[in-house]
């Protein structure tokens, strides 16, 4: 990284940077309404602000001095990247006045085959701009890490193929912080003041922070669902109160509160004398994914097992698979035992996963698990298990 490069990205740490977009039918989405979201960020204290379009870049620049994280989503037919996700449109932001040039840094096809390294080089070169790659998964950010990038957020967990669930993700922010030596920006999901100082203590370079402080559309959407869904729900009248409380069925396309409830439930777990100590940051932070894949000689995989172990001394596996070609040759009870020995190297005393009737539940037995419990007609018809193994 250039001394010139240090010293922009050196502005954002440990700020907070605010995402100043609108939806493209919202009459917010117009470059002066864009600039005044950002005067606005600024003023109250963001370091920067992030910003799509040329024009909205463009309108931002004239009133502020502060690092502008420039991008431009692009649609292009037959692939998912978007963001940026060619040098002309790299180029494009740059101009328009742009301190650095968010992209795309996921591990998706590209148009034309370009490559991340190849984006990134030419920004450097051609632009003389810093990077900050846009990525989804651990491997995505170890590659951009290579490829050049200056920052890397985690924009896009939970907006790929290849990561479903929502975010944020603070066990990947962990990783990624642990793993490589450049800044990482935690972008995406943060819904609260407190949530983004969860996010420094899990080691975040900065913060982005959008719907949440800007997103007035969806927030309308959200709060207009919610009483229209009051008739709905009706009144219950608090017991020992005067006050009438309801409960409000949240549309499925508004944004999701899992995060802030399981954010309450954490600060609730942690004010437990008992089992506090299981749930501080610290404790989260002990968690790491336990991966093992199985190649063939070409070095395509065709198996694997997804788990995880953390402080609490206990081994979860979520995923085993081998490919049916493979199948019968021992390869599974193979992936079983390497998971067992590295989860024990780790200090677990205890195995836990679950199964469902018409999967493996014969086969985990003969590897000395037990059943603890099982539901009923989940699917219609057949039965999950849960199964444990002590590993001491």
């Amino acid at each position: 990284m250039s001394a010139d490069f240090s010293s922009r990205i050196q502005r954002l740490q440990y700020g907070l940077v605010v995402s100043c977009q609108a939806p493209i039918d919202s009459p917010l989405h117009d470059p002066p309404t864009i600039a005044a979201m950002a005067r606005a960020a600024v003023n109250q204290g963001a370091v920067g602000v992030r910003v799509d379009t040329p024009a909205h870049v463009s309108a931002v620049r004239q009133h502020l001095t502060a690092p502008i994280i420039g991008l431009w989503k692009q649609t292009i037919a037959g692939f998912d990247v978007y963001i940026t996700p060619q040098f002309q449109h790299a180029e494009a932001i740059a101009h328009a006045g742009a301190d650095i040039i968010a992209i795309d840094a996921t591990l998706r096809d590209r148009p034309q085959n370009e490559t991340v390294a190849a984006l990134i080089a030419q920004i450097h070169t051609n632009l003389n701009k810093p990077v900050m790659a846009d990525v989804d998964t651990l491997e995505a950010a170890i590659a951009a890490a290579a490829a050049g990038a200056d920052l890397i957020g985690t924009t896009l967990y939970g907006y790929t193929d290849a990561t479903p669930q929502s975010p944020p993700n603070f066990d990947l922010l962990a990783q990624m912080v642990q793993a490589i030596d450049v800044p990482i920006i935690c972008e995406g999901g943060i819904a609260s003041p407190l949530m983004a100082r969860t996010a420094f203590d899990y080691g975040a370079y900065a913060v982005v922070v959008g719907t949440a402080i800007t997103g007035i559309d969806s927030h309308v959407k959200a709060y207009s669902a919610a009483i229209q869904a009051r008739a709905m729900a009706g009144t219950v009248l608090a017991k020992g109160e005067a006050s009438r409380y309801c409960f409000t069925l949240c549309d499925p396309a508004a944004p999701s509160y899992r995060n802030y409830i399981n954010a309450r439930m954490d600060e609730t777990y942690v004010s437990h004398r008992d089992v506090g100590q299981f749930f501080t940051v610290a404790a989260r932070q002990t968690r790491k994914p336990l991966e093992i894949l199985l190649l063939d000689e070409s070095l395509t995989i065709v198996g694997g097992l997804i788990a995880s172990t953390s402080g609490w001394e206990w081994l979860v596996i979520d995923l085993l698979w081998v490919h049916d070609a493979h199948r019968d040759r021992g390869y599974g009870t193979r992936l079983m035992a390497l998971a067992e020995q590295e989860a024990r190297h780790r200090g677990c005393k205890h195995a836990t996963l679950s199964t469902l009737s018409f999967q493996a539940r014969g086969f985990y037995e003969k590897l000395g698990y037990t059943v603890v419990g099982q539901l009923d007609d989940f699917p219609p018809g057949q039965t999950k298990y849960w199964l444990k193994k002590s590993l001491v």
